[in-house]
């Protein structure tokens, strides 16, 4: 069996975003780019992956952080579409 059925993404497309662009330095609230599956969302700040108490999805395009990027920090996100 395939790894995209056992997760139920068989239909979905794996994407990464470099979201470093948005990082100013006070931002909390970052967009993606394309709707996405808010169960497959990992954010990665300074090549750390977050944990759930980090990142709290807002909206199928945003999510927040309880930390604070500073400007041109390195913070990626991967994510399936919707």
């Amino acid at each position: 069996m395939p790894i995209s059925d056992i997760f139920n993404q068989a239909s979905s497309v794996l994407k990464v975003e470099d979201l470093t662009s948005q990082c100013n330095g006070s931002r909390q609230v970052f967009t993606i780019s394309e709707a996405f599956d808010s169960s497959s969302l990992r954010v990665y700040w300074n090549g750390i992956r977050q944990t759930t108490t980090e990142i709290v999805v807002e909206s199928s395009l945003t999510f927040s952080t309880t930390f604070t990027p500073a400007t041109g920090a390195p913070l990626v996100a991967e994510f399936y579409t919707l």
